[in-house]
């Protein structure tokens, strides 16, 4: 255990913890502020990608715009999260579509109508908190 409360995680570390995780967080800005969007996802070829409905505010607010795309995890005494930077947007092709439909997900709607979209990260960095123990 680190002998610091936090640790800066390298890009393997922080790429870990977005893979093996299902259910994340984005954050956006709506009319001046800030917003968060519980979603399922999944991580192909290095980026990450989720479902919404295609008339969804998730949708129309973050198409085109660049977000804050957040997964967490907590092992024993650590807390580790990873925030990734990028631009969202509405994946067009039906060949990558139906790529992604083969792939596992976590369902919240399966029978809705949903669009995929695409998170291609130009920055991704995380943390570790450590509990400190102070009763030494």
């Amino acid at each position: 255990m680190s002998e610091y409360p936090i640790d800066h995680l390298d890009d393997e570390e922080s790429w870990a913890i977005i893979q093996a995780n299902q259910i994340g967080r984005i954050a956006s800005a709506r009319e001046g502020s800030p917003d968060i969007y519980p979603v399922s996802y999944l991580v192909h070829n290095w980026k990450i990608y989720f479902r919404t409905g295609a008339e969804s505010r998730l949708r129309k607010e973050t198409d085109g715009r660049v977000v804050a795309f957040e997964a967490d995890i907590q092992i024993l005494r650590h807390f580790s999260s990873t925030v990734a930077l990028g631009m969202a947007r509405t994946l067009t092709s039906d060949e990558a579509a139906k790529v992604l439909d083969q792939l596992p997900i976590v369902e919240f709607a399966p029978d809705s109508d949903y669009v995929w979209m695409e998170i291609e990260p130009s920055e991704v960095r995380g943390r570790r908190l450590n509990v400190i123990d102070t009763s030494r």
